[in-house]
């Protein structure tokens, strides 16, 4: 197994902490019980949904552009000194025009006006304390870049959902791994403890034939020791499985790890050929999909370059309201009106725009086929992985069927006195290293089969930060390689 998928294991390192004690009627956690709990806790998911609520509000602004803008302003003024014009009435003027020598006194202006019989009215114009009120409205009725804007909004929120969705079966699919990781070390301490059983009977038998004479103290020393050395490994394996544990629980928002695993349905193998499994990888892809995405994306900021040159036409209105007449001789006013804009020379700022739009347009292209050749790879080297993992778990099955027979032979050649303890050791230790490799090439062959499927939907987001945060609580923070045990020197052999 390779190290990234060690890693994503959860790392069954082996630490010389106490061993852990098996709850008494713990509860059962399978592993769709395990995702579902994820998808619920996991903080990670959690953050990334408020991302996506953040991606659905641009929707919400880019419509704005389209929308009425309505705004009221009140105002309080306080004026020093106030102020205010009188005019006579125009109508006495000329009703009062006279030639009469007692009031026209100047011979130059025989005509004038007995202003004696005009009426004057005070009109204030600027009150000590005033108030006022303005309500205006703003209506777009053509402005072109709006649509771009609420495409690419659209655009922006799928691109969001589509990476949630990734990071999500991400999560899972590392969820699955720790589950395995744990079903290797619940197997890893049954192996230990059957070999503590076979050793234990080894020992029993060498002490005999040291009471009877046919066997040297040596024997019996070598066989506790061996002993010793498994019943050390039963405690290892425990600890192994406690640490898995607290990884799943870590990863599904548990506050203990107080349950027990199952063996969840074995993957099926995909069928086909490796070129079909490439063509619905290409179909499923959700890196291919962002890829397309951002490639509209960007053809509609070039559409957008475009649509800055296109005028935009706008319906205003005003209401005014003050507590002075003014020269109006009301307190009320309002207008209408229409107010087009034609954008003529902006020093080649979207010429600019232009060019950058048409360089991220060629650079979106050329991601696209680079993303279709790195998953047609990936695809073929997850196969191989896979062929290579059942042709290993088939040689480790014939060799743990050599070792059953060594073991069997051992023993009877030790009753017989034609071996010696030690030779009967070797072959214990065989067996358990057989025993023990394949256990990990079954969870090999599991994880091989599980990353191909994976490889047709879903990426991994090296690049989001929030995801290798995630990972690094859970799971490669736990390092070490698959099970911490090494299958040419077993468990603390």
């Amino acid at each position: 197994m390779n190290h990234t998928l060690r890693t994503l294991a959860c790392g069954l390192a082996l630490l010389t902490a106490a061993p852990a004690v098996r709850a008494e009627d713990a509860p059962v956690l399978t592993l769709e019980q395990a995702k579902e709990q994820c998808k619920k806790n996991s903080y990670t998911l959690r953050s990334a949904q408020e991302k996506l609520v953040q991606a659905s509000t641009l929707i919400d602004k880019a419509w704005v552009m389209v929308k009425p803008q309505l705004n009221a302003v009140g105002t309080y003024t306080h004026s020093a000194p106030d102020a205010s014009l009188t005019f006579p009435n125009f109508n006495d003027i000329f009703d009062n025009i006279t030639t009469d020598p007692a009031i026209c006194t100047d011979p130059e202006h025989p005509i004038c006006v007995d202003w004696t019989q005009v009426r004057t009215s005070t009109t204030e114009i600027v009150k000590k304390d005033s108030f006022g009120f303005a309500a205006q409205l703003s209506q777009p009725l053509f402005l072109a870049r709006a649509y771009t804007s609420i495409k690419m909004a659209n655009q922006a929120y799928e691109l969001t959902k589509l990476s949630i969705d990734n990071l999500q079966d991400y999560l899972l699919d590392s969820l699955e791994l720790a589950y395995l990781g744990a079903l290797l070390a619940q197997k890893y301490q049954a192996i230990a403890a059957h070999a503590v059983e076979v050793r234990g009977e080894h020992l029993k038998v060498a002490t005999a034939k040291f009471e009877v004479g046919d066997q040297p103290k040596l024997s019996v020393l070598a066989a506790e020791i061996d002993l010793k050395k498994a019943e050390q490994d039963v405690l290892t394996a425990a600890n192994a499985l406690a640490q898995t544990k607290e990884a799943i629980a870590l990863l599904i928002g548990r506050a203990d790890a107080n349950f027990e695993i199952e063996k969840p349905a074995l993957v099926e193998r995909p069928t086909g050929t490796v070129e079909d499994i490439i063509q619905k990888a290409l179909g499923n892809r959700r890196d291919l999909a962002i890829a397309n995405l951002s490639l509209e994306l960007n053809e509609k900021t070039k559409l957008d370059a475009w649509l800055r040159f296109a005028p935009s036409l706008f319906l205003t209105g005003m209401f005014r309201a003050t507590d002075t007449k003014g020269f109006t001789g009301e307190y009320y006013s309002w207008n209408v009106g229409l107010t087009l804009s034609l954008p003529l020379y902006d020093g080649g700022l979207r010429y600019a725009y232009l060019d950058e739009a048409e360089s991220k347009i060629r650079e979106s292209q050329i991601a696209i086929e680079q993303i279709r050749a790195s998953i047609a790879s990936e695809i073929r080297q997850s196969w191989l992985k896979m062929e290579r993992a059942e042709a290993n778990l088939a040689k480790a099955r014939e060799a743990l069927t050599l070792a059953q027979e060594q073991v069997e032979l051992a023993k009877v050649s030790f009753d017989a006195g034609a071996i010696t303890s030690l030779e009967v050791t070797d072959a214990n230790l065989g067996l358990f290293v057989s025993e023990v490799t394949v256990a990990q090439e079954e969870v090999n062959l599991e994880l091989a089969i599980r990353a191909l499927h994976k490889a047709t939907r879903s990426f991994s987001p090296t690049s989001n930060a929030s995801v290798g945060g995630s990972m690094s609580g859970g799971g490669e923070s736990q390092g070490g390689s698959m099970g911490g045990m090494s299958t040419s020197g077993g468990m603390g052999m």
